[in-house]
């Protein structure tokens, strides 16, 4: 059996919970206390099975109140979602064909992250974009591995967190997960990491037993490159009420919500029976969250909750 193949297998037995032992109304791993976490994750208001062509869904990201916008891992295309119709409406060609891991849409335009950190701006999106699209260059590389991006309205900043190593510079962290700031005024990174995830306390909330923490450990011995798998961020999004910033991770499963200070406020476990592997997330103006998943075996997904 191959590397990847033997990764694959030990990922999904540590995180698979058995069907009949699934409780769907039990998503709330973690609530600080005063903190009401504000959606029912694994009862969906509306639901939409996605195309081939986005098989590979990697970032979402809110348009208006019937489209949202989506990338997908491979290829320089934004495709317009129709929440009407269920169907791609229309692509739009950016760039070059790569690893693209999260789009945000900020007044006319948007903003596309790619896995070895560069940022590419499509001015105006909607219109024809060939003449004006701009790549900004940051400090991230592919060793961070930064996935999803997220406007604060309020700091003028796009937030990117990291998937892989936390720091550009230092090699320790290995036990945390990065959020970086882009500012949009000076079109910089800025050199520290904003938020820091830590490790240890989401494995403690998970309440992982002796043989569920040997398990992370050899699975990060296996593949160094991805390090602990605790909790690897896919998607980001700022709630246009709170201010909360939601983080999710295709792996670990999990949901986090950080206050405006980097504080944990909830871990929310996302089922696999719903959230086959969530990639992207995106908050409508009005609060309703949606959450994308890529498909495997499946068709990919985009889920819609309301708040309650």
């Amino acid at each position: 059996m191959r590397v990847n193949n033997l990764y694959i297998l030990l990922i999904a037995l540590l995180f698979q919970v058995s069907l009949d032992a699934q409780n769907l109304d039990e998503a709330i791993l973690f609530s600080k206390a005063g903190y009401s976490f504000p959606y029912e994750v694994n009862h969906p208001f509306q639901s939409w099975e996605l195309s081939k062509k986005l098989l590979e869904i990697s970032g979402l990201g809110y348009v208006d109140e019937d489209h949202l916008a989506c990338v997908q891992d491979e290829k320089g295309n934004i495709y317009i979602f129709s929440l009407n119709s269920g169907d791609i409406e229309s692509e739009i060609d950016f760039g070059d064909d790569g690893d693209y891991e999260g789009i945000e849409i900020v007044d006319d335009d948007a903003w596309v992250l790619k896995s070895n950190g560069d940022l590419y701006r499509v001015k105006h999106f909607m219109d024809d974009t060939k003449s004006k699209l701009k790549k900004y260059e940051t400090p991230l590389s592919r060793k961070n591995e930064p996935e999803g991006i997220a406007y604060d309205p309020l700091t003028q900043t796009l937030l990117l967190p990291c998937k892989g190593h936390p720091f550009m510079e230092s090699k320790e962290g290995k036990n945390t997960k990065a959020v970086y700031l882009f500012d949009l005024n000076t079109k910089t990174l800025k050199d520290e990491p904003e938020f820091l995830i830590d490790l240890d306390t989401l494995k403690t909330i998970k309440n992982y037993n002796t043989m569920a923490r040997l398990g992370l450990a050899l699975l990060s011995s296996i593949d160094e490159s991805r390090g602990d798998v605790t909790f690897q961020p896919s998607g980001i999004a700022v709630h246009p009420h709170t201010g909360d910033i939601y983080i999710i991770g295709a792996v670990g499963n999990m949901l986090l919500v950080l206050d405006r200070e980097g504080a944990l406020q909830a871990v929310v476990e996302l089922r696999s029976m719903l959230f086959l592997q969530p990639e992207g997330i995106c908050f409508s103006p009005s609060g309703d969250l949606f959450i994308a998943n890529e498909g495997k075996d499946q068709k990919a997904t985009i889920l819609q909750f309301r708040m309650n």
